[in-house]
């Protein structure tokens, strides 16, 4: 049980090295290098690194060992298909399930993005628009779909470097967000429908201009 806490413990740190640049798109992973930084012995991180190529956000080559999955346009593409399967797939079921508590919640989420877009956070911001998209799929009460919803999420941002939020998106994301907001408050399926098609389109554009 300790060894399986240890390897859990040793993948979200070096997921969390993802997150914060500390490893980037297309760097060569070296085993040594982050056993000693992360003060444990080769085979959690090994047990780490293995389970983080087998979820795509590493490559494994032959004599070559890992590096960071650097995204294409054509995996983009299907990513962000998927999540648009998945968020338009639950908004009929979460409107049917909103309540007055819930409506609240994802009020707050849509804030705290907000926020983090005033405060010019860099990558962490990523992680706090997953919340506010996967929060709607969890008030349809299916949360593996949620998670699998976060894992997409991730595959998209994780996998290359993107820069704050600049120029017309810092105003038009957060817009967005209201807009899906209004729409699920209304009760109003086609609208939320319709909004997260296009902030899905938009953010799909976006995200094309970092991938050449």
């Amino acid at each position: 049980m300790l060894e399986k806490n240890l390897n859990e413990i040793i993948y979200e740190k070096i997921k969390q090295m993802l997150l914060d640049y500390d490893l980037i798109a297309g760097q060569k992973v070296v085993v040594a290098d982050l056993a000693e930084k992360l003060g444990v012995s080769r085979t959690p991180v090994n047990n780490a690194l293995f389970l983080l190529a087998k979820q795509g956000f590493l490559d494994v080559a032959a004599k070559q060992g890992y590096k960071v999955h650097q995204l294409s346009r054509q995996e983009s593409d299907a990513l962000y298909e998927m999540r648009e399967v998945l968020e338009l797939g639950s908004i009929d079921k979460a409107i049917a399930n909103l309540t007055e508590e819930k409506l609240q919640l994802l009020a707050q989420r849509e804030e705290d993005f907000k926020k983090a877009v005033t405060d010019g956070l860099g990558r962490s911001r990523y992680l706090i628009d997953q919340e506010f998209h996967a929060f709607i799929i969890e008030i349809s009460d299916n949360f593996y779909m949620a998670d699998y919803y976060r894992e997409i999420y991730q595959k998209i941002f994780l996998r290359h470097r993107i820069s704050p939020l600049r120029g017309e998106r810092t105003i038009q994301v957060p817009a967005e967000h209201h807009e899906i907001y209004e729409a699920i408050r209304l009760r109003d399926a086609n609208r939320a429908k319709k909004a997260i098609s296009a902030h899905i389109q938009a953010g799909k554009d976006y995200i094309h201009s970092f991938i050449f």
